[in-house]
């Protein structure tokens, strides 16, 4: 048999599978690869996950840290914008849009009010880690509600509103 090497990308995959209620037979379908190979990439059998794997993951949960982990530490990090067929301008969809990002928003006030003190110590530690895996998040939320208001615009005025 042949021994596992987790690191902490197959650790990251398992998450996200397990978080988006994702079967390892999806993510196979996804990325044409038979299920007992995705398994020897999840599990850690196989040092490397190659770059199908994480672009099927990427498609099936437009998880913005998948780019971002692939692309590694840099000065930015990757938003999706919403696809035009998935963008329901409706007055309901903005409305349930519009309550989420106010949720993101007491998260970031809550953040803030720890940081007030002008310094950043253990007793942050779990708030910081919240945040820095909610942020990117809350940022591809912050293009959805961008891109529901400018299709409802569109849909009111026709095309005919000022740009």
């Amino acid at each position: 048999m042949m021994e596992e090497h987790l690191t902490d990308e197959h650790l990251f995959v398992q998450d996200v599978l397990r978080d988006r209620d994702i079967t390892v037979t999806q993510l196979a379908q996804r990325a044409g690869l038979a299920d007992s190979t995705v398994y020897e990439y999840t599990g850690g059998r196989r040092k490397n996950i190659p770059m199908v794997v994480w672009r099927a993951l990427y498609e099936l949960t437009e998880d913005v840290r998948i780019p971002n982990l692939v692309m590694g530490e840099g000065k930015g990090f990757m938003v999706p914008i919403p696809h035009p067929n998935s963008i329901d301008p409706s007055e309901t969809t903005l409305k349930q849009l519009i309550e989420k990002r106010k949720v993101d928003l007491e998260c970031e006030m809550a953040i803030l009010d720890i940081l007030a003190d002008g310094k950043i110590d253990r007793a942050d530690h779990d708030a910081i880690h919240r945040y820095r895996d909610a942020h990117p998040e809350a940022m591809k939320l912050e293009a959805q509600i961008y891109y529901t208001i400018m299709a409802a615009y569109e849909k009111a005025t026709h095309g005919k509103g000022p740009r």
